[in-house]
Protein backbone atom coordinates (compact mmCIF):
# COMPACT_ATOMS: atom_id res chain seq x y z
CA UNK A 1 0.00 0.00 0.00
CA UNK A 2 1.43 3.40 -0.94
CA UNK A 3 2.60 5.84 1.60
CA UNK A 4 0.96 8.67 -0.78
CA UNK A 5 -2.46 7.26 0.16
CA UNK A 6 -1.95 7.41 3.93
CA UNK A 7 -4.14 9.86 5.62
CA UNK A 8 -4.92 11.24 9.39
CA UNK A 9 -4.69 8.71 12.09
CA UNK A 10 -2.15 6.50 10.40
CA UNK A 11 -5.23 5.22 8.04
CA UNK A 12 -4.87 5.01 4.25
CA UNK A 13 -7.56 7.27 2.11
CA UNK A 14 -9.77 4.43 -0.10
CA UNK A 15 -8.66 4.89 -4.05
CA UNK A 16 -12.67 6.09 -4.60
CA UNK A 17 -12.58 8.60 -1.81
CA UNK A 18 -15.91 6.98 -0.64
CA UNK A 19 -16.87 7.45 3.22
CA UNK A 20 -14.35 5.19 5.12
CA UNK A 21 -17.32 3.70 7.14
CA UNK A 22 -20.06 3.30 4.90
CA UNK A 23 -21.75 0.15 5.29
CA UNK A 24 -23.59 -1.94 4.54
CA UNK A 25 -24.15 -2.58 8.13
CA UNK A 26 -27.02 -4.04 9.92
CA UNK A 27 -30.03 -3.08 7.62
CA UNK A 28 -27.96 -0.62 5.54
CA UNK A 29 -27.40 -0.76 2.37
CA UNK A 30 -24.93 1.03 1.16
CA UNK A 31 -21.92 -0.20 -1.09
CA UNK A 32 -18.62 -0.21 0.26
CA UNK A 33 -15.56 1.50 -0.70
CA UNK A 34 -13.16 -0.19 -2.61
CA UNK A 35 -8.90 -0.12 -2.40
CA UNK A 36 -7.04 -1.95 -5.32
CA UNK A 37 -10.15 -4.23 -5.78
CA UNK A 38 -10.66 -5.10 -2.23
CA UNK A 39 -14.16 -3.89 -0.70
CA UNK A 40 -13.66 -1.97 2.15
CA UNK A 41 -16.59 -1.65 5.05
CA UNK A 42 -14.79 0.01 7.47
CA UNK A 43 -11.25 2.30 8.41
CA UNK A 44 -10.27 -0.09 10.42
CA UNK A 45 -9.86 -2.93 7.47
CA UNK A 46 -7.66 -0.06 6.10
CA UNK A 47 -4.38 -0.14 8.87
CA UNK A 48 -1.30 -1.13 7.68
CA UNK A 49 0.15 -2.19 11.15
CA UNK A 50 -1.55 -3.59 13.68
CA UNK A 51 -3.48 -1.23 16.32
CA UNK A 52 -4.05 -2.29 20.00
CA UNK A 53 -3.55 0.71 22.50
CA UNK A 54 -6.03 0.95 25.75
CA UNK A 55 -7.85 3.69 23.95
CA UNK A 56 -8.81 1.84 20.56
CA UNK A 57 -9.43 -1.05 22.60
CA UNK A 58 -11.99 0.81 25.05
CA UNK A 59 -13.52 1.96 21.65
CA UNK A 60 -13.37 -1.18 19.86
CA UNK A 61 -11.23 -0.13 17.52
CA UNK A 62 -8.30 -2.11 17.51
CA UNK A 63 -7.38 -3.90 14.14
CA UNK A 64 -4.76 -5.23 12.15
CA UNK A 65 -3.94 -5.41 8.28
CA UNK A 66 -5.88 -7.42 6.55
CA UNK A 67 -4.22 -10.87 5.31
CA UNK A 68 -4.25 -12.55 1.64
CA UNK A 69 -7.19 -14.64 2.62
CA UNK A 70 -8.61 -11.79 4.39
CA UNK A 71 -8.74 -9.93 1.00
CA UNK A 72 -10.33 -12.81 -0.86
CA UNK A 73 -13.12 -13.47 1.70
CA UNK A 74 -13.89 -9.75 1.26
CA UNK A 75 -14.66 -10.15 -2.80
CA UNK A 76 -17.00 -13.61 -1.59
CA UNK A 77 -18.84 -11.00 1.04
CA UNK A 78 -19.56 -8.99 -1.61
CA UNK A 79 -21.16 -11.22 -3.93
CA UNK A 80 -22.93 -12.49 -0.79
CA UNK A 81 -24.32 -9.00 -0.76
CA UNK A 82 -25.73 -8.74 -3.77
CA UNK A 83 -27.54 -12.18 -3.10
CA UNK A 84 -29.28 -10.37 -0.63
CA UNK A 85 -31.36 -12.28 2.06
CA UNK A 86 -32.51 -14.42 -0.81
CA UNK A 87 -34.27 -18.46 -0.42
CA UNK A 88 -31.13 -20.05 0.29
CA UNK A 89 -29.97 -17.31 3.05
CA UNK A 90 -34.08 -18.16 4.67
CA UNK A 91 -33.57 -21.38 4.68
CA UNK A 92 -30.25 -21.63 6.15
CA UNK A 93 -31.62 -19.20 8.96
CA UNK A 94 -34.36 -21.29 9.97
CA UNK A 95 -32.36 -24.76 9.27
CA UNK A 96 -29.55 -23.09 12.05
CA UNK A 97 -32.68 -21.85 14.32
CA UNK A 98 -33.35 -25.16 14.63
CA UNK A 99 -30.36 -26.27 16.00
CA UNK A 100 -30.71 -23.83 18.63
CA UNK A 101 -34.38 -24.96 19.22
CA UNK A 102 -33.05 -28.41 19.91
CA UNK A 103 -30.22 -27.97 22.44
CA UNK A 104 -33.10 -26.03 25.31
CA UNK A 105 -35.94 -28.90 23.99
CA UNK A 106 -33.40 -31.63 24.87
CA UNK A 107 -32.14 -30.36 28.03
CA UNK A 108 -36.04 -29.52 29.49
CA UNK A 109 -37.44 -32.47 28.13
CA UNK A 110 -34.89 -34.80 29.99
CA UNK A 111 -35.08 -32.44 33.32
CA UNK A 112 -38.96 -33.13 33.27
CA UNK A 113 -38.95 -36.85 32.65
CA UNK A 114 -35.76 -37.60 34.97
CA UNK A 115 -38.11 -37.69 38.32
CA UNK A 116 -39.89 -40.23 36.57
CA UNK A 117 -36.68 -42.06 35.77
CA UNK A 118 -35.60 -41.85 39.02
CA UNK A 119 -38.86 -43.48 40.47
CA UNK A 120 -39.09 -46.48 38.35
CA UNK A 121 -35.77 -47.36 38.18
CA UNK A 122 -35.18 -46.92 42.17
CA UNK A 123 -32.00 -44.43 41.58
CA UNK A 124 -30.70 -43.11 45.21
CA UNK A 125 -30.91 -39.76 46.11
CA UNK A 126 -27.03 -39.81 45.78
CA UNK A 127 -27.23 -41.17 42.26
CA UNK A 128 -29.85 -38.83 40.64
CA UNK A 129 -27.13 -35.97 39.44
CA UNK A 130 -25.34 -39.07 37.72
CA UNK A 131 -27.44 -38.42 34.83
CA UNK A 132 -26.49 -34.55 34.48
CA UNK A 133 -22.55 -35.19 34.98
CA UNK A 134 -22.85 -37.34 31.75
CA UNK A 135 -24.88 -34.70 29.87
CA UNK A 136 -22.55 -31.94 31.02
CA UNK A 137 -19.40 -33.62 30.04
CA UNK A 138 -21.12 -34.47 26.75
CA UNK A 139 -21.45 -31.33 25.26
CA UNK A 140 -18.26 -29.85 26.92
CA UNK A 141 -16.37 -32.75 24.72
CA UNK A 142 -18.87 -32.07 21.99
CA UNK A 143 -18.24 -28.78 21.28
CA UNK A 144 -14.83 -29.22 21.53
CA UNK A 145 -14.74 -31.73 19.16
CA UNK A 146 -17.27 -30.26 16.96
CA UNK A 147 -15.50 -27.00 17.01
CA UNK A 148 -11.52 -28.32 15.65
CA UNK A 149 -13.87 -31.06 13.12
CA UNK A 150 -15.85 -28.48 11.44
CA UNK A 151 -12.55 -26.37 10.60
CA UNK A 152 -11.37 -30.00 8.72
CA UNK A 153 -13.55 -31.71 6.92
CA UNK A 154 -15.93 -28.60 6.48
CA UNK A 155 -19.27 -27.21 7.62
CA UNK A 156 -22.02 -29.04 5.29
CA UNK A 157 -20.80 -32.45 7.36
CA UNK A 158 -20.35 -31.29 10.78
CA UNK A 159 -24.29 -29.19 10.21
CA UNK A 160 -25.54 -32.27 9.33
CA UNK A 161 -24.15 -34.91 11.51
CA UNK A 162 -24.35 -33.78 14.94
CA UNK A 163 -28.17 -33.89 14.37
CA UNK A 164 -27.90 -37.05 13.26
CA UNK A 165 -25.91 -38.25 16.37
CA UNK A 166 -28.33 -36.59 18.68
CA UNK A 167 -31.59 -38.04 16.85
CA UNK A 168 -30.05 -41.78 16.82
CA UNK A 169 -29.30 -41.47 20.82
CA UNK A 170 -31.81 -39.41 21.60
CA UNK A 171 -34.48 -42.44 20.63
CA UNK A 172 -32.55 -44.74 21.95
CA UNK A 173 -32.94 -43.08 25.26
CA UNK A 174 -35.97 -44.97 25.56
CA UNK A 175 -34.98 -48.52 25.58
CA UNK A 176 -33.16 -49.19 28.67
CA UNK A 177 -35.36 -51.00 31.30
CA UNK A 178 -33.95 -51.15 34.96
CA UNK A 179 -30.61 -49.86 33.57
CA UNK A 180 -30.06 -46.05 35.09
CA UNK A 181 -25.86 -46.15 33.80
CA UNK A 182 -27.42 -47.17 30.38
CA UNK A 183 -29.50 -44.15 30.19
CA UNK A 184 -26.41 -41.76 31.82
CA UNK A 185 -24.14 -43.59 29.13
CA UNK A 186 -27.44 -42.79 26.03
CA UNK A 187 -27.33 -39.46 27.01
CA UNK A 188 -23.73 -38.50 26.72
CA UNK A 189 -23.36 -40.07 23.62
CA UNK A 190 -26.55 -37.65 22.40
CA UNK A 191 -24.69 -34.68 24.39
CA UNK A 192 -21.98 -34.93 21.68
CA UNK A 193 -23.91 -33.92 19.12
CA UNK A 194 -26.28 -31.48 20.80
CA UNK A 195 -22.70 -29.95 22.39
CA UNK A 196 -21.66 -29.01 18.50
CA UNK A 197 -25.07 -27.06 17.48
CA UNK A 198 -24.87 -23.86 18.65
CA UNK A 199 -20.95 -23.09 17.79
CA UNK A 200 -21.82 -24.44 14.51
CA UNK A 201 -24.73 -23.27 13.30
CA UNK A 202 -23.73 -19.48 14.47
CA UNK A 203 -20.99 -20.13 12.07
CA UNK A 204 -22.90 -21.22 9.11
CA UNK A 205 -25.39 -18.45 9.46
CA UNK A 206 -22.88 -15.68 9.79
CA UNK A 207 -21.01 -17.02 6.93
CA UNK A 208 -23.60 -17.55 4.55
CA UNK A 209 -25.64 -14.41 5.47
CA UNK A 210 -24.84 -10.56 3.70
CA UNK A 211 -23.09 -8.65 5.88
CA UNK A 212 -26.24 -6.69 6.06
CA UNK A 213 -28.23 -9.26 7.77
CA UNK A 214 -25.54 -10.22 10.02
CA UNK A 215 -27.67 -9.06 12.63
CA UNK A 216 -29.95 -11.55 11.97
CA UNK A 217 -27.79 -14.24 13.71
CA UNK A 218 -28.38 -13.08 17.22
CA UNK A 219 -31.99 -13.22 16.76
CA UNK A 220 -31.28 -17.38 16.52
CA UNK A 221 -31.65 -17.25 20.05
CA UNK A 222 -35.02 -16.89 20.27
CA UNK A 223 -35.43 -20.52 18.66
CA UNK A 224 -34.03 -21.54 22.22
CA UNK A 225 -37.48 -20.31 24.50
CA UNK A 226 -39.53 -21.69 21.82
CA UNK A 227 -37.67 -25.50 22.13
CA UNK A 228 -38.14 -24.88 26.30
CA UNK A 229 -42.14 -24.50 25.56
CA UNK A 230 -42.46 -26.96 23.22
CA UNK A 231 -39.86 -29.55 25.35
CA UNK A 232 -42.49 -28.45 28.31
CA UNK A 233 -45.74 -29.16 26.17
CA UNK A 234 -44.42 -32.28 25.45
CA UNK A 235 -43.45 -33.54 28.86
CA UNK A 236 -46.97 -32.39 29.69
CA UNK A 237 -48.99 -34.66 27.11
CA UNK A 238 -46.75 -37.35 28.09
CA UNK A 239 -44.49 -37.91 30.65
CA UNK A 240 -46.70 -35.97 33.24
CA UNK A 241 -49.47 -37.62 32.15
CA UNK A 242 -48.42 -41.26 31.61
CA UNK A 243 -46.68 -42.01 34.63
CA UNK A 244 -47.25 -44.18 38.17
CA UNK A 245 -48.60 -42.53 41.06
CA UNK A 246 -45.70 -40.38 42.83
CA UNK A 247 -44.04 -41.41 45.72
CA UNK A 248 -44.68 -45.04 44.48
CA UNK A 249 -41.80 -47.73 44.98
CA UNK A 250 -39.58 -49.28 41.94
CA UNK A 251 -40.76 -52.26 41.23
CA UNK A 252 -37.10 -53.57 41.76
CA UNK A 253 -37.15 -52.30 45.04
CA UNK A 254 -36.14 -54.87 47.93
CA UNK A 255 -39.01 -55.76 50.21
CA UNK A 256 -42.10 -54.82 48.47
CA UNK A 257 -45.04 -57.59 49.26
CA UNK A 258 -46.59 -59.36 46.85
CA UNK A 259 -49.71 -57.43 44.92
CA UNK A 260 -48.33 -53.90 46.42
CA UNK A 261 -48.43 -51.12 44.05
CA UNK A 262 -44.98 -49.83 42.24
CA UNK A 263 -44.02 -48.10 39.94
CA UNK A 264 -42.54 -50.35 36.37
CA UNK A 265 -42.34 -50.51 32.49
CA UNK A 266 -46.15 -50.76 32.09
CA UNK A 267 -47.30 -47.78 34.20
CA UNK A 268 -44.97 -45.64 33.76
CA UNK A 269 -44.15 -45.07 30.47
CA UNK A 270 -44.73 -41.42 29.85
CA UNK A 271 -41.20 -40.23 29.81
CA UNK A 272 -40.29 -42.92 26.86
CA UNK A 273 -42.94 -41.14 24.81
CA UNK A 274 -41.52 -37.76 25.46
CA UNK A 275 -38.00 -38.99 24.24
CA UNK A 276 -39.31 -40.79 21.76
CA UNK A 277 -41.22 -37.58 20.00
CA UNK A 278 -38.01 -35.55 20.92
CA UNK A 279 -35.78 -38.21 18.89
CA UNK A 280 -38.34 -37.72 16.24
CA UNK A 281 -38.88 -34.51 16.11
CA UNK A 282 -34.36 -34.11 15.65
CA UNK A 283 -34.60 -36.90 13.01
CA UNK A 284 -37.14 -34.50 11.01
CA UNK A 285 -34.47 -31.75 11.57
CA UNK A 286 -31.77 -33.88 10.23
CA UNK A 287 -34.16 -35.12 7.43
CA UNK A 288 -35.10 -31.39 6.58
CA UNK A 289 -31.44 -30.14 6.45
CA UNK A 290 -29.61 -33.49 4.56
CA UNK A 291 -32.22 -34.71 2.23
CA UNK A 292 -34.75 -31.76 1.51
CA UNK A 293 -32.38 -28.64 1.66
CA UNK A 294 -28.89 -28.98 -1.00
CA UNK A 295 -26.33 -27.23 2.02
CA UNK A 296 -23.70 -26.42 0.10
CA UNK A 297 -19.75 -25.62 1.99
CA UNK A 298 -19.16 -22.72 2.75
CA UNK A 299 -16.86 -20.49 0.29
CA UNK A 300 -15.28 -18.99 3.06
CA UNK A 301 -13.96 -21.99 4.35
CA UNK A 302 -13.30 -23.46 0.98
CA UNK A 303 -10.95 -20.52 0.27
CA UNK A 304 -9.50 -21.07 3.88
CA UNK A 305 -8.26 -24.42 2.07
CA UNK A 306 -7.15 -23.05 -1.24
CA UNK A 307 -9.90 -24.55 -2.96
CA UNK A 308 -10.91 -21.26 -5.09
CA UNK A 309 -12.68 -22.63 -7.81
CA UNK A 310 -15.01 -24.65 -5.97
CA UNK A 311 -15.85 -21.21 -3.48
CA UNK A 312 -16.65 -19.71 -6.26
CA UNK A 313 -18.86 -22.79 -8.04
CA UNK A 314 -21.01 -22.77 -4.76
CA UNK A 315 -21.42 -18.97 -5.63
CA UNK A 316 -23.09 -19.98 -8.67
CA UNK A 317 -25.11 -23.00 -7.16
CA UNK A 318 -26.50 -20.19 -4.49
CA UNK A 319 -27.37 -17.74 -6.91
CA UNK A 320 -29.27 -20.44 -9.09
CA UNK A 321 -31.53 -21.49 -5.99
CA UNK A 322 -32.08 -17.85 -4.88
CA UNK A 323 -32.89 -16.83 -8.71
CA UNK A 324 -30.78 -14.16 -8.78
CA UNK A 325 -27.85 -12.96 -11.42
CA UNK A 326 -24.94 -15.26 -11.47
CA UNK A 327 -21.88 -13.57 -9.79
CA UNK A 328 -19.28 -11.55 -11.47
CA UNK A 329 -16.13 -13.25 -9.19
CA UNK A 330 -14.04 -15.63 -10.94
CA UNK A 331 -11.34 -17.87 -10.42
CA UNK A 332 -8.54 -15.40 -11.88
CA UNK A 333 -9.58 -12.04 -9.35
CA UNK A 334 -8.85 -14.05 -6.43
CA UNK A 335 -5.50 -15.43 -8.08
CA UNK A 336 -4.24 -12.33 -8.52
CA UNK A 337 -4.42 -11.61 -5.27
CA UNK A 338 -2.53 -14.59 -4.33
CA UNK A 339 0.61 -13.67 -7.02
CA UNK A 340 0.32 -10.18 -5.51
CA UNK A 341 1.18 -11.35 -2.43
CA UNK A 342 3.76 -13.65 -4.25
CA UNK A 343 1.64 -16.44 -3.40
CA UNK A 344 0.87 -18.50 -5.91
CA UNK A 345 -1.70 -20.68 -5.98
CA UNK A 346 -1.96 -24.28 -5.43
CA UNK A 347 -2.56 -26.49 -7.87
CA UNK A 348 -5.38 -28.90 -7.85
CA UNK A 349 -2.73 -31.78 -7.83
CA UNK A 350 -0.97 -30.94 -4.80
CA UNK A 351 -4.09 -29.85 -2.93
CA UNK A 352 -4.89 -33.75 -3.26
CA UNK A 353 -1.44 -35.36 -2.29
CA UNK A 354 -0.88 -37.01 0.53
CA UNK A 355 -4.70 -36.42 2.09
CA UNK A 356 -4.06 -38.14 5.40
CA UNK A 357 -1.02 -35.48 6.16
CA UNK A 358 -3.02 -32.44 4.55
CA UNK A 359 -5.44 -33.80 7.54
CA UNK A 360 -3.43 -33.63 10.47
CA UNK A 361 -1.68 -30.34 9.02
CA UNK A 362 -4.80 -28.43 9.02
CA UNK A 363 -4.92 -28.00 12.87
CA UNK A 364 -1.53 -26.51 13.02
CA UNK A 365 -3.63 -23.45 11.20
CA UNK A 366 -4.64 -23.18 15.13
CA UNK A 367 -1.49 -21.45 16.51
CA UNK A 368 -2.59 -18.25 14.39
CA UNK A 369 -5.14 -18.22 17.21
CA UNK A 370 -2.59 -17.87 19.65
CA UNK A 371 0.47 -16.23 17.74
CA UNK A 372 -1.39 -13.20 16.82
CA UNK A 373 -2.27 -10.82 19.73
CA UNK A 374 -5.38 -9.43 18.88
CA UNK A 375 -7.08 -12.44 18.15
CA UNK A 376 -5.70 -13.91 21.56
CA UNK A 377 -7.24 -11.00 23.40
CA UNK A 378 -10.32 -11.79 22.14
CA UNK A 379 -10.23 -15.20 22.77
CA UNK A 380 -9.15 -14.50 26.03
CA UNK A 381 -11.98 -12.03 27.10
CA UNK A 382 -14.32 -14.30 25.64
CA UNK A 383 -13.56 -17.19 27.77
CA UNK A 384 -14.06 -15.28 30.81
CA UNK A 385 -17.54 -14.66 29.58
CA UNK A 386 -18.52 -17.93 28.48
CA UNK A 387 -17.00 -19.13 31.78
CA UNK A 388 -19.07 -16.61 33.51
CA UNK A 389 -22.52 -16.49 31.80
CA UNK A 390 -22.76 -20.66 32.42
CA UNK A 391 -21.46 -20.30 35.86
CA UNK A 392 -24.20 -18.17 37.06
CA UNK A 393 -26.52 -19.99 34.90
CA UNK A 394 -25.76 -23.07 36.58
CA UNK A 395 -25.90 -21.76 39.96
CA UNK A 396 -29.34 -20.74 39.71
CA UNK A 397 -30.58 -23.86 38.31
CA UNK A 398 -28.52 -26.19 40.86
CA UNK A 399 -29.72 -23.85 44.22
CA UNK A 400 -32.86 -21.54 43.80
CA UNK A 401 -34.54 -24.37 44.62
CA UNK A 402 -33.23 -25.70 47.30
CA UNK A 403 -33.06 -21.69 48.56
CA UNK A 404 -36.47 -20.97 48.34
CA UNK A 405 -37.43 -23.96 49.85
CA UNK A 406 -35.51 -22.98 52.72
CA UNK A 407 -37.04 -19.73 53.17
CA UNK A 408 -40.36 -21.45 53.30
CA UNK A 409 -41.11 -19.72 50.17
CA UNK A 410 -43.87 -21.19 47.64
CA UNK A 411 -42.89 -21.14 44.09
CA UNK A 412 -47.13 -21.38 43.30
CA UNK A 413 -47.03 -24.75 41.55
CA UNK A 414 -49.48 -26.88 43.43
CA UNK A 415 -50.28 -28.93 40.86
CA UNK A 416 -48.77 -30.42 37.66
CA UNK A 417 -50.73 -27.84 35.68
CA UNK A 418 -49.04 -24.54 37.23
CA UNK A 419 -45.73 -26.05 37.64
CA UNK A 420 -46.03 -26.17 33.22
CA UNK A 421 -47.56 -23.35 32.96
CA UNK A 422 -45.10 -21.49 35.26
CA UNK A 423 -42.23 -22.87 32.54
CA UNK A 424 -44.56 -20.63 29.88
CA UNK A 425 -44.20 -17.60 32.17
CA UNK A 426 -40.52 -18.15 32.60
CA UNK A 427 -39.55 -19.12 29.82
CA UNK A 428 -41.55 -17.25 26.76
CA UNK A 429 -40.47 -13.83 27.42
CA UNK A 430 -36.60 -15.27 26.44
CA UNK A 431 -38.35 -14.13 22.86
CA UNK A 432 -38.06 -10.55 24.19
CA UNK A 433 -34.46 -11.43 25.18
CA UNK A 434 -33.45 -11.68 21.78
CA UNK A 435 -35.01 -9.80 20.07
CA UNK A 436 -33.65 -6.77 22.10
CA UNK A 437 -30.18 -8.12 21.21
CA UNK A 438 -31.45 -7.70 17.86
CA UNK A 439 -32.12 -4.13 17.98
CA UNK A 440 -29.28 -3.18 20.26
CA UNK A 441 -26.35 -4.68 18.29
CA UNK A 442 -27.41 -2.21 15.64
CA UNK A 443 -27.77 1.39 17.55
CA UNK A 444 -25.28 3.79 17.23
CA UNK A 445 -22.59 3.71 20.01
CA UNK A 446 -23.97 0.50 21.64
CA UNK A 447 -22.91 -2.46 19.21
CA UNK A 448 -21.70 -6.07 20.35
CA UNK A 449 -19.57 -4.73 22.66
CA UNK A 450 -21.95 -2.68 25.02
CA UNK A 451 -24.84 -4.84 24.44
CA UNK A 452 -22.92 -6.99 26.54
CA UNK A 453 -21.86 -5.71 29.21
CA UNK A 454 -25.65 -3.98 29.27
CA UNK A 455 -27.10 -7.41 29.37
CA UNK A 456 -24.55 -9.15 31.69
CA UNK A 457 -24.75 -6.36 34.35
CA UNK A 458 -28.67 -6.37 34.50
CA UNK A 459 -28.83 -10.56 34.17
CA UNK A 460 -26.48 -10.09 37.20
CA UNK A 461 -28.37 -7.45 38.83
CA UNK A 462 -31.63 -9.65 38.34
CA UNK A 463 -29.89 -12.96 40.40
CA UNK A 464 -28.78 -10.72 43.37
CA UNK A 465 -32.25 -9.61 43.56
CA UNK A 466 -32.86 -13.01 44.54
CA UNK A 467 -32.38 -12.35 48.52
CA UNK A 468 -35.01 -10.09 48.52
CA UNK A 469 -37.55 -12.57 47.37
CA UNK A 470 -40.14 -13.78 49.97
CA UNK A 471 -43.41 -14.79 48.15
CA UNK A 472 -44.38 -16.52 44.74
CA UNK A 473 -44.97 -13.22 42.53
CA UNK A 474 -41.25 -12.25 43.25
CA UNK A 475 -39.86 -15.67 42.36
CA UNK A 476 -41.89 -15.91 38.77
CA UNK A 477 -41.38 -12.55 38.19
CA UNK A 478 -37.71 -12.33 39.08
CA UNK A 479 -36.82 -15.78 37.27
CA UNK A 480 -38.46 -14.15 34.20
CA UNK A 481 -36.62 -11.21 34.12
CA UNK A 482 -33.24 -12.93 34.82
CA UNK A 483 -34.10 -15.62 31.92
CA UNK A 484 -34.90 -12.31 29.68
CA UNK A 485 -31.34 -10.89 30.33
CA UNK A 486 -30.06 -13.87 30.11
CA UNK A 487 -31.14 -14.62 26.54
CA UNK A 488 -30.01 -11.13 25.58
CA UNK A 489 -26.48 -11.54 26.78
CA UNK A 490 -26.35 -15.30 24.94
CA UNK A 491 -28.35 -14.05 21.98
CA UNK A 492 -25.14 -11.54 21.66
CA UNK A 493 -22.12 -13.87 22.73
CA UNK A 494 -23.40 -16.74 20.27
CA UNK A 495 -23.69 -14.49 17.40
CA UNK A 496 -20.64 -11.93 18.10
CA UNK A 497 -18.36 -14.32 19.14
CA UNK A 498 -17.56 -16.40 15.65
CA UNK A 499 -17.63 -12.52 13.98
CA UNK A 500 -14.51 -12.16 15.73
CA UNK A 501 -12.49 -15.12 14.63
CA UNK A 502 -10.63 -15.73 11.34
CA UNK A 503 -12.24 -18.43 9.11
CA UNK A 504 -9.35 -20.75 9.11
CA UNK A 505 -10.18 -21.61 13.31
CA UNK A 506 -13.35 -20.31 13.63
CA UNK A 507 -14.47 -23.14 14.32
CA UNK A 508 -12.11 -24.52 16.76
CA UNK A 509 -12.31 -20.77 18.70
CA UNK A 510 -15.90 -20.65 19.50
CA UNK A 511 -15.86 -24.50 20.04
CA UNK A 512 -13.19 -24.53 23.01
CA UNK A 513 -15.06 -21.03 24.30
CA UNK A 514 -18.06 -23.30 24.09
CA UNK A 515 -16.24 -25.88 25.96
CA UNK A 516 -14.61 -23.65 28.71
CA UNK A 517 -18.03 -22.25 29.43
CA UNK A 518 -19.54 -26.25 29.80
CA UNK A 519 -16.72 -26.85 32.49
CA UNK A 520 -17.89 -23.85 34.68
CA UNK A 521 -20.86 -25.00 34.41
CA UNK A 522 -20.03 -28.46 35.67
CA UNK A 523 -17.66 -26.83 38.39
CA UNK A 524 -19.48 -24.25 39.69
CA UNK A 525 -22.48 -26.07 41.98
CA UNK A 526 -19.87 -27.79 43.93
CA UNK A 527 -18.31 -24.43 44.63
CA UNK A 528 -21.98 -23.17 45.60
CA UNK A 529 -22.68 -26.14 47.97
CA UNK A 530 -19.79 -24.88 50.15
CA UNK A 531 -22.08 -21.80 50.53
CA UNK A 532 -25.34 -24.17 51.27
CA UNK A 533 -25.05 -24.59 54.99
CA UNK A 534 -23.75 -21.24 55.98
CA UNK A 535 -25.10 -18.49 53.78
CA UNK A 536 -27.85 -19.40 51.09
CA UNK A 537 -27.69 -15.69 50.23
CA UNK A 538 -23.71 -16.40 49.23
CA UNK A 539 -24.90 -18.78 46.68
CA UNK A 540 -26.86 -15.72 44.82
CA UNK A 541 -23.81 -13.49 44.75
CA UNK A 542 -21.37 -16.23 43.84
CA UNK A 543 -23.52 -16.73 40.73
CA UNK A 544 -23.85 -13.24 40.13
CA UNK A 545 -20.35 -12.52 40.63
CA UNK A 546 -19.77 -14.60 37.75
CA UNK A 547 -21.50 -12.72 35.30
CA UNK A 548 -20.55 -9.15 36.39
CA UNK A 549 -16.83 -10.95 35.54
CA UNK A 550 -18.38 -11.24 32.43
CA UNK A 551 -19.60 -7.92 31.82
CA UNK A 552 -15.82 -6.39 32.88
CA UNK A 553 -14.31 -8.66 30.88
CA UNK A 554 -16.64 -7.38 27.54
CA UNK A 555 -15.57 -3.51 28.28
CA UNK A 556 -11.98 -4.27 27.63
CA UNK A 557 -13.08 -6.38 24.11
CA UNK A 558 -10.85 -4.74 21.51
CA UNK A 559 -13.07 -5.39 18.59
CA UNK A 560 -16.50 -4.12 18.04
CA UNK A 561 -18.13 -5.58 14.67
CA UNK A 562 -21.32 -3.65 13.70
CA UNK A 563 -19.04 -1.78 11.36
CA UNK A 564 -16.95 -4.31 9.97
CA UNK A 565 -17.51 -6.82 7.65
CA UNK A 566 -16.35 -10.50 8.82
CA UNK A 567 -13.74 -12.73 7.17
Amino acid sequence: MKNSLRTKAGYPATSTGADPNPGPYDGEEKRPASLEGIPIYNEAELVTKEELSLSSILKGTAAKPLTTFEKKAALINAEMDKFGFGRYQICIWFLCGFGYFLDLAWSQGVGLMASAIYQEMGVPDADTGNIWACANAGLAVGALFWGLIVDVIGRRWAFNLTCLITSVFGLLLAAPMYNYGAICGIYFLASLGLGGNIPIDAIIAHEFLPQSRRNLVTLLSLWQPIGVVVASAISFGTAAKYRCIPDSPSCRAPGLAPGEYCCGVSNNMGWRYDAIVLGGMTLVIFFLRYVVFTFHESPKFLLSRHRDAEAIEVLHKIAKFNKAPPPTLTVEQLEEIDIKAGTPPLAATELNKNVVKNFFSNFKSLKGLFTNRLQLMCFTLLAFAYMGDYWSFNLAGSFLPLILLRRNISNGATTVTETYRQYIYIYLPGIIGAILGLFSVSLPLVGRKWSLVFSALCQGIAMAMYTQVYNTAGYVGLNALEYVMQTFFNAVLYSSAPELFDTIYRGSATGMLSCMGRLAGIVAPFAGAHYLATSSGGILWLGAGGIWLSALMMVFLPVEMRHRQMF
